[in-house]
């Protein structure tokens, strides 16, 4: 199977977590917003991996949003969603105060 190259750009408090601002990986061809995740959560365990938990219900904190080429893409749905080679996925998150 060939594999593609996927770019992730990190903001906000994702960038504290991981220490970057970006970062490429390779994935299989064909995979999906959830295998991106769950191969983040595994490398970033304790830190990103907390907030990203890329398992059977694909859960993710609800405080982080993810953007595939600067489109707005439901969580829930990480499974059905494909990435190509040269996407840019963002992952931030949202500001909050009290």
């Amino acid at each position: 199977m060939r594999n593609m190259r996927v770019k992730v750009l990190y903001l906000g408090l994702v960038r504290a977590k991981t220490g970057r601002e970006s970062e490429e990986y390779e994935l299989a061809e064909g995979a999906s917003l959830h295998d991106l995740l769950d191969e983040l959560s595994s490398k970033y365990r304790g830190g990103l991996g907390d907030l990203l938990r890329a398992d059977e219900k694909t859960r993710l904190d609800p405080t982080i949003v993810a953007t595939v080429n600067g489109a707005s893409k439901d969580i829930s749905q990480a499974r059905k969603i494909k990435l190509k080679e040269g996407d840019t996925v963002a992952l931030m998150s949202l500001i909050s105060g009290g």
